[in-house]
């Protein structure tokens, strides 16, 4: 409809300034000329204006027509899972590596200097090998005998993503403080000044909690370039509750021309992980009993048939869940049950947890609050919603472990939004993968879920019960 009244306002506009240049063209013509001469020159306008109203019954379906789904997407009648490869953790000489659904390495470095400029890989301490056979598109493989390549970040941020300074291999030299031994050292990249993220945080928390848990290094420490008050109370919870408190060391950058913080033996935790950090059920049934037994929360099972549903909402913009109550509506009318509204990530971490384990049915907006499903309860059954012409399945890299039924769910174009119609043209998988601004902006608006599919959806899901 939208479309169609977009298409009315340009004809009407088109048809005023043809109207206006005939008129001219009539009164520039002289009287004394016979009629026919008079309105000949009218006759390329009034086509100017009859074209486009011919060929809108073969554009209309064109500009109203639904913009191409993402290729990644498969059919909604069962619960998505990936393929996954023996689970498996890894400490050699090239990294960390995490084995599951995916593999993904932390690189593990021999030297590496911190000073208020840059940060150095000491490239004589790391087994005599030239730098230009360490670095090949930035991944390092120290030893040929692995499959894994752990990347070298090409950069580091610090002081809420403020600084950002660069990774360069060089000798490292001058007045020096050494932590000896094997470390664990993160910055805060995709941690900005003041907006904790604990999707991100748990990227680093989590890798490092295995990795002194599975190697048996009870006195190995995170050095940590933060410092605890800007970490979210979802991160302060979660070390409390997995006995890692005492094992995180918050750093700063050395002031300018003071002595560089080295490690002789550092695992990184830097770059993304696209949620590539907990490898089998097994990790998850232990980090979820650390959370429920902290919490003070008995561990079950979700119920079927369905006995309780949430909607969890992200408690401010961006990707809030604009039509919740037609959600909430459809979700009663399948199951029969209430359909309670909560947010999630508010709160202390207990609180966090307690709305993620409540309910047999969540539905939730894509975001970094989702980082607690991974401790909902086995077999619960999530909905995840996505704004328009923004996917990832993302979620699925962590759920699995979890034991979750995950489904996605993709969000309509919100109504009377200009700039989300011309996105749609270019389709869900050139906006995500090669338009970056239209994927800022798309994961930037409110999201309207679509009720209709979200409709066949329950109904399926109700009909397959366990299948």
């Amino acid at each position: 409809q939208s479309s169609l009244s977009l298409c009315v306002s340009l004809l009407r506009a088109l048809s005023l300034s043809l109207t206006v240049t005939a008129c001219a063209s009539e009164l520039a013509m002289p009287r004394s000329a016979p009629l026919p001469s008079r309105l000949i020159p009218i006759f390329p306008y009034l086509a100017l204006f009859l074209l486009p109203c011919l060929l809108l019954p073969f554009f209309l379906p064109i500009l109203t027509f639904p913009a191409s789904l993402p290729a990644a997407l498969l059919s909604n009648s069962r619960a998505l899972t990936p393929p996954c490869s023996p689970p498996s953790l890894r400490l050699h000489d090239s990294g960390f590596c995490i084995g599951g659904c995916h593999s993904h390495c932390f690189p593990r470095i021999r030297g590496l200097c911190f000073s208020s400029s840059q940060v150095k890989v000491c490239s004589e301490t790391n087994y005599g090998k030239p730098i230009e056979r360490l670095m090949t598109s930035h991944f390092v493989r120290y030893n040929e005998n692995y499959e894994e390549q752990a990347e070298v970040p090409t950069i580091m941020r610090f002081y809420g993503e403020r600084l950002t300074l660069p990774v360069q291999f060089s000798r490292c030299t001058g007045a020096q403080h050494w932590y000896t031994g094997l470390s664990m050292v993160a910055d805060q990249r995709f941690l900005p000044y003041r907006k904790p993220n604990p999707h991100h945080e748990a990227e680093k928390i989590i890798p490092a909690l295995l990795m002194s848990r599975v190697y048996g290094l009870s006195n190995i420490t995170l050095y940590w370039f933060s410092s605890s008050q800007e970490l979210s109370a979802w991160a302060k919870g979660f070390l409390k509750a997995t006995g890692m408190e005492d094992r995180v060391k918050y750093l700063n950058l050395p002031r300018e021309r003071g002595s560089e913080i080295c490690f002789d033996d550092a695992v990184v935790f830097s770059g993304p992980t696209n949620l590539w950090y907990i490898p089998d059920q097994s990790t998850n049934n232990w980090l979820r009993e650390c959370a429920l037994q902290y919490c003070s929360i008995s561990h079950s099972n979700a119920s079927w048939p369905v006995k309780s549903a949430s909607i969890l909402d992200r408690i401010s913009r961006p990707r809030q869940l604009a039509n919740k109550q037609k959600v909430a509506e459809v979700v009663s009318q399948v199951f029969n049950i209430p359909v309670k509204e909560k947010f999630s990530g508010v709160g202390s971490f207990c609180d966090q947890v307690k709305v993620v384990v409540e309910d047999d049915i969540v539905i939730v907006p894509h975001g970094s609050q989702n980082v607690n499903l991974i401790f909902a309860r086995p077999g619960t059954t999530v909905i995840e919603v996505f704004p328009f012409l923004f996917y990832t399945n993302a979620l699925w890299n962590y759920t699995h472990a979890a034991q979750l039924r995950l489904y996605p769910l993709l969000g309509i174009r919100p109504p009377n939004n200009k700039v989300m119609w011309f996105f749609s043209f270019l389709g869900w998988d050139f906006c995500y993968n090669n338009f970056r601004w239209c994927k800022n902006f798309s994961r930037q608006q409110l999201i309207y879920a679509d009720v209709k599919e979200l409709e066949r959806l329950l109904l399926r899901i109700h009909s397959d019960g366990r299948a």
